[in-house]
């Protein structure tokens, strides 16, 4: 079996944490091709990832390193010539970490992505997912009635502890509400935003491809009319992105408008507010799963798919009517669970585990569901990170 690895967007963290872990066990069991370009806005390969893998003889490296080599991060310039290359090297399974999707769908073979697990608000070990549709928020095969009945006794235990974890270490709303100045007398709605460094390149998906401070403008103007906006920052944001246009522009919007800090009486700030917001407003963060786990109505902008049982809403407009009216759609309690559970035990996996095979790798890009993987997924699951346990 031949593999390629198609990496135009990997970042050194992904790399070293995620992708060569994996690597090196695809390398034992299948024929491994790494097709990369060079660095460029902190992604692609270069001379650290190459020596980091110098033991590993048998793969074979392709780095592009042409004057176009930038654009494989969203469209490549000479796209046929790439599509002719890895035609060429036919390989059966093609895993990517790549923000242009329209290129990796006219890859030859089995194409799947590498993505980012949705963890909280539980807690799991590092964690990766290996998909065909990038984003889809919710979105899981149909599963038989004893699958779903396995999955939901899975997460049971797991589902109790979390919400009496964050009974216990979230402060009332009262709190909550007070010590970020938000108004009780009007509906609070949460807005976290996405990562803005420019390594980012799947910021390209955004419907209306602006960045998060025109972005934020617009959402304000139908929101205040209404209730609060309370914005919280992505933690990445806040260590390697400048804000300072951010919180000027927070600054000028009103007292309707609120940046709240990463953190609010000892917990996280986004986490907190989820459990006590009228509605939340999501692109393609993470958030949505924190969202569904506490039932909160959601407003998704976004060009990928979200699974039925969220009940996201598309239109600002009604989504706030609604939430104002005390009747929005909100997320199915059940499916939420199930879907919790499945993306744990089924999905998620550790790259760096040493019981990790080569051939789980290969099954978890050939077979969407394979229930021998469930109580072992589950088992990495906490209802809390370890040091938050009181």
């Amino acid at each position: 079996m031949r593999i390629l690895l198609y990496l135009p967007v990997v970042t050194p963290w992904w790399f070293s944490a995620i992708v060569e872990p994996i690597l090196r066990r695809l390398v034992t069991v299948a024929d491994v091709h790494v097709l990369a370009p060079m660095p460029w806005r902190n992604t692609g390969l270069g001379h650290n990832e190459l020596v980091s893998c110098s033991d590993l003889p048998n793969v074979q490296w392709h780095i592009i390193d042409s004057n176009d080599h930038p654009s494989l991060r969203m469209a490549p310039i000479e796209r046929d010539d790439l599509l002719a290359y890895i035609h060429a090297l036919s390989p059966d399974i093609v895993l990517c970490r790549s923000a242009d999707f329209a290129t990796a769908r006219a890859f030859p073979g089995t194409v799947r992505y590498l993505m980012e697990v949705a963890a909280t608000p539980f807690w799991v070990v590092p964690t990766v997912m290996i998909t065909d549709r990038p984003f889809a928020n919710g979105v899981m095969p149909d599963l038989d009635a004893a699958g779903r009945a396995r999955l939901d006794a899975l997460i049971a235990p797991l589902w109790a502890d979390m919400h009496a974890h964050q009974d216990q270490v979230t402060p009332d709303r009262h709190a909550v509400f007070d010590q970020l100045g938000i108004s009780p007398d009007r509906p609070a709605f949460l807005l976290p935003l996405e990562y803005e460094h420019e390594e980012n390149f799947f910021r390209q998906h955004r419907p209306d491809g602006v960045g998060s401070e025109q972005m934020l403008a617009t959402i304000a103007a139908d929101i205040t009319p209404h209730g609060t906006l309370v914005v919280t920052d992505h933690p990445l944001n806040v260590l390697h992105v400048d804000r300072t246009a951010l919180a000027d522009l927070v600054s000028g919007l009103g007292d309707r408008v609120i940046l709240a800090p990463a953190g609010v009486l000892g917990v996280s700030s986004t986490t907190a507010l989820a459990r006590y917001a009228a509605g939340m407003l999501v692109g393609d963060s993470k958030s949505f799963a924190l969202a569904a786990a506490f039932g909160v109505p959601t407003m998704r902008r976004s060009s990928f798919a979200s699974a039925d049982w969220l009940n996201t809403y598309s239109d600002i407009p009604a989504f706030v009517d609604d939430v104002c009216r005390g009747d929005p759609r909100t997320p199915s309690a059940a499916s939420t669970r199930t879907w919790f559970a499945y993306h744990f035990a089924n999905e998620a996996f550790n790259p760096g585990s040493p019981a990790l095979s080569g051939e789980e790798i290969i099954d978890r890009c050939c077979r969407t569901v394979n229930p021998a993987r469930w109580d072992a997924g589950m088992a990495r699951v906490l209802a809390a990170k370890p040091e938050q346990v009181h």
